[in-house]
């Protein structure tokens, strides 16, 4: 990150971080302190792992990418600053307030059946892709079409180096190593249609999710609040939907694994963000979360 960067508000910044960092730790001491050291990773599968196989390949991704020394600067958060601190604000608001408004949606309805997916599908592209969207254009309509992020540097090997080491170590740790998590054999029989609901899937969560809470929001809160502030922030937000779709109805437990697995795995994205500034490296991680390499082997070669 530049070195003259200024945060904003840097005071809101280490109270709100701090808040974040509390909330994770505690999630995890409660998952511990109940005994439940065996979460449930992902909502397709009712398998459970020990919860240390989930946190370590984050939290080894997020040594590995401090450790290399290399940071893209092609998209740096001091671009924001050419922006009104007010219409930075303001946007930062619409943008934190519709990833509320999505969980809110979610978990407030009954998730099962047509119905739910449905709705899912109607929040989802409302609350992240619509009113961000309307958002931008009338920024841009405002500022007579000027580009949100101007700063441009050059590229050097790093840029495509550093990340694919980061990804093919997390890859060997979350899916081959000792502590990988387990695969099933497909079931379905028609791998066309399987592959097509994978590659809409892979729109709608991966590529949409990335964009809207790490390049969107993500980006504009480290203006700011600063770095870690954003990614802790971000990283809780996108963690808590997804009691909507892997609860149990116990809403301690639910809560606490979400943001102990997801949350976890947040910080890890949007390290890879906040240093890389390559939105096709956690599009490629998050797509791999929700089918892995193992997965995506049976359907090309079943």
């Amino acid at each position: 990150m530049n070195q003259q960067f200024k945060v904003m508000f840097p005071g809101w910044g280490k109270a709100i971080g701090l808040l974040c960092m509390i909330i994770i730790f505690a999630a995890v001491l409660w998952l511990v302190w109940t005994g439940n050291l065996n979460i449930r990773y992902t909502a397709d599968r009712e398998e459970v792992i020990p919860i240390w196989h989930s946190i370590f390949p984050a939290f080894f991704g997020i040594f590995l990418i401090r450790m290399i020394p290399y940071e893209s600067q092609s998209q740096d958060p001091s671009s924001y600053q050419q922006m009104e601190k007010n219409r930075l604000v303001v946007q930062s608001i619409v943008l934190l307030l519709s990833g509320v408004l999505f969980t809110v949606s979610l978990i407030t309805i009954d998730p099962q059946g047509l119905h739910f997916q449905l709705y899912y599908l109607a929040f989802k592209l409302t609350t992240l892709l619509f009113i961000p969207l309307i958002l931008l254009l009338i920024y841009r309509k405002i500022t007579g079409g000027q580009q949100d992020v101007i700063s441009k540097k050059p590229r050097s090997r790093g840029h495509v180096i550093a990340p694919l080491i980061v990804i093919v170590v997390w890859c060997y740790l979350k899916f081959y190593s000792p502590i990988a998590q387990p695969e099933g054999a497909i079931e379905a029989t028609n791998m066309s249609e399987l592959l097509f609901l994978v590659l809409i899937g892979f729109m709608i969560n991966s590529v949409l999710e990335e964009v809207f809470y790490r390049v969107w929001l993500q980006t504009r809160l480290e203006t700011l609040l600063g770095r870690w502030p954003a990614i802790l922030l971000v990283s809780i937000l996108w963690s808590i939907w997804h009691v909507a779709i892997q609860g149990s109805g116990q809403w301690d437990m639910d809560v606490a694994t979400v943001i102990a697995n997801h949350g976890v795995t947040g910080l890890f994205l949007g390290y890879l963000w906040s240093r890389y500034r390559k939105v096709w490296v956690i599009i490629l991680i998050h797509g791999l979360l929700n089918a892995s390499p193992y997965f995506l082997l049976q359907i090309l070669f079943h």
